[in-house]
């Protein structure tokens, strides 16, 4: 399978910083944590609102899921 995007390199350097696990993160979007480790490492897509339910959980900002250079 061909990669969608880049990876989340900022998110996934983040929860390792914190400690969080993948099943952790899976456990807030209602998934698997091979869908996880997927959508981190560009083969899908996270929601927004996936996106906004692990923000809330875990107080992060969400532009930890998009690049620095995004305007």
């Amino acid at each position: 399978m061909a990669r969608k995007h880049a990876p989340y390199t900022k998110f996934k350097r983040l929860l390792a910083a914190r400690g969080i696990t993948y099943k952790e993160v899976a456990k807030v979007i209602h998934t698997t944590e091979a869908t996880v480790m997927c959508k981190i490492n560009g083969d899908s897509d996270f929601y927004i609102s996936e996106m906004r339910a692990i923000c809330a959980t875990f107080g992060f900002e969400i532009s930890i899921f998009f690049a620095d250079d995004v305007a």
